[in-house]
């Protein structure tokens, strides 16, 4: 009898430890799936959670060796520096590093792909672009015919917008979330997805990027190399990505609240700084005093930009602005560059009209509270 009554508990003990089991893997697919919102357009957002982290590198830049040389000279104390040594090249443009809180937010599981712009451009007619040129003229096809997986290019920071406010605007009676760009510090702390890796979720580039070593000729389809910690696809690599902010040299004055930095200063014709004329990389060469300190994969870009935007003046024609407007950032590098662009700090400015063949986006959604 007492035997009976063991072998019962112990089947009782098993049923429930077994329905446990199952309920615990039940709850843990609904817990990933409720991390998702699949919107209207087919576009899938990940949550991501509050949170801290250090934004940009740690570098002892060429204003502190400068002025540490003269405080040498002059005898003085040195300024003090405890940034490790780094085996790859960090630009005086993401120091300083420092601590930024960020809110809540939902961010693009993949870049936006060229089928869901085709969505957007049938439904909303939008096909020429800001400054009225033809938007989906032979050109941008030639730039996007590599599939409708693949993230689409050739859309300036200015139809990156458009699109987002044709979503916000076309968006159904239960979509209570607001569409918008990153900004630039939700875009590094979404890439580093709480660690402190290279690249957006590993160390080694060729795991989760899309670069000129391994490109095959142009970009690839989103979602094939492996995703961050977060679920993020291609945060490095493949394709820059606009963010929000305004160009700046250096993060001296950057917010600290994870909101866009939208303060900067307009560049007019004649300024060095013209955004248009040189491509997405700009603002970096732009901060060399000549060509001749370029190296030759700078050299090289640069060439191949030019080129590229003197085809866009032909083929817009007087059509094409004089664009003097802030030029605002971009983040992740793409097929087309280096390995050390699709690092989580790495970042470009270019003009919001600029219309390059490795340039796209991702969008933000904010739930309402």
């Amino acid at each position: 009898m007492v035997r009976m009554l063991h072998d019962s508990r112990s089947c009782f003990f098993m049923l429930i430890s077994s329905f446990v089991a199952v309920l615990c893997l039940s709850l843990s697919s609904e817990s990933v799936w409720a991390g998702e919102f699949h919107n209207f357009m087919g576009i899938t957002l990940v949550d991501i959670p509050a949170g801290t982290f250090q934004m940009g590198s740690c570098k002892v830049t060429a204003d502190i060796h400068k002025e540490n040389k003269k405080r040498a000279f002059l005898g003085q104390p040195l300024r003090a520096t405890s940034c490790p040594e780094s085996s790859v090249k960090i630009n005086d443009n993401e120091t300083p590093q420092h601590t930024v809180q960020v809110s809540a937010f939902q961010m693009g599981k993949t870049l936006v792909t060229l089928g869901q712009f085709k969505r957007y451009a049938t439904a909303s007619g939008a096909t020429r672009g800001s400054s009225g040129w033809n938007l989906i003229n032979d050109d941008f096809r030639k730039y996007n015919a590599f599939g409708d997986d693949a993230p689409v290019v050739q859309v300036s920071w200015q139809e990156a917008r458009e699109f987002i406010e044709w979503l916000n605007k076309n968006k159904p009676a239960n979509d209570h979330g607001t569409y918008r760009l990153p900004s630039e510090a939700e875009w590094e702390y979404a890439c580093r997805a709480g660690g402190s890796h290279t690249y957006c979720g590993s160390n080694d580039v060729d795991e989760v990027a899309w670069y000129d070593g391994n490109n095959n000729g142009h970009q690839q389809p989103v979602a094939l190399k492996a995703p961050n910690a977060w679920g993020l696809y291609d945060m490095s690599g493949n394709v820059w990505q606009w963010v929000e902010d305004v160009y700046h040299d250096s993060y001296r004055g950057a917010p600290t609240d994870g909101s866009a930095w939208v303060e900067g200063i307009t560049y007019g014709d004649n300024d060095a700084h013209q955004p248009h004329h040189n491509g997405a990389q700009v603002v970096r060469v732009s901060n060399r005093s000549s060509k001749s300190e370029l190296n030759a994969e700078e050299k090289r870009e640069l060439q191949e930009q030019q080129a590229y935007d003197a085809e866009m003046r032909a083929l817009k024609g007087s059509s094409w602005r004089r664009d003097t407007t802030t030029a605002r950032v971009l983040r992740g590098g793409s097929w087309k560059f280096t390995s050390e662009f699709s690092r989580a700090t790495d970042r470009l400015g270019a003009s919001p009209g600029n219309w390059y063949y490795g340039n796209g986006f991702r969008v933000v959604r904010v739930p309402s509270r």
